[in-house]
């Protein structure tokens, strides 16, 4: 895994900020929105800490760059014209070009956030629901590299179907 401070400057201006919105991208994923209540907010921001700290590496330093900017990061994204899927798919094109150690510790970081926010969401705060458990499911999916896909692929398997 590449220094981080080398990392984080290997990528222009424009990537960076697709990278910094990718947790956002995740929690509107999961509220079905991009404007967020003071819950869904504050529930995002304590994910984002949680996650923070449990990551290492260049996921740490993408989400606390992401924490650092907590006071415009979510009007930036208001602003960002791309729905959902697109900015994953454009997260997912920044990811092909990592290493897999930085590409799964920057994708784990991301799926902590959605993770938190799904327990926060859930019952009790402590579980997810299934819908969200189920939309974490399909933002990981999102965020897998064409290689990962095609190597997951059963018809791509040597074993007689």
């Amino acid at each position: 895994m590449a220094d981080v401070s080398q990392w984080r400057e290997q990528w222009s201006e424009q990537e960076w900020a697709t990278l910094r919105l990718a947790p956002v991208w995740v929690l509107s994923a999961l509220a079905g929105q991009v404007r967020f209540d003071e819950d869904e907010r504050g529930a995002f921001w304590d994910a984002v800490t949680d996650a923070a700290l449990r990551s290492t590496g260049p996921g740490r330093e993408l989400l606390g760059t992401a924490a650092a900017e907590r006071r415009w990061l979510l009007d930036a994204f208001e602003l960002d014209s791309r729905p959902v899927v697109s900015g994953l798919l454009s997260v997912t094109r920044l990811l092909e070009r990592m290493s897999p150690d930085t590409r799964d510790d920057v994708r784990a970081s991301i799926l902590r956030v959605g993770e938190g926010v799904g327990r926060a969401r859930g019952h009790f705060g402590r579980r997810m629901t299934l819908q969200d458990e189920q939309t974490l499911l399909l933002v990981h999916q999102l965020l897998q590299t064409a290689r990962e896909t095609s190597g997951d692929n059963p018809l791509n398997s040597p074993a007689a179907i």
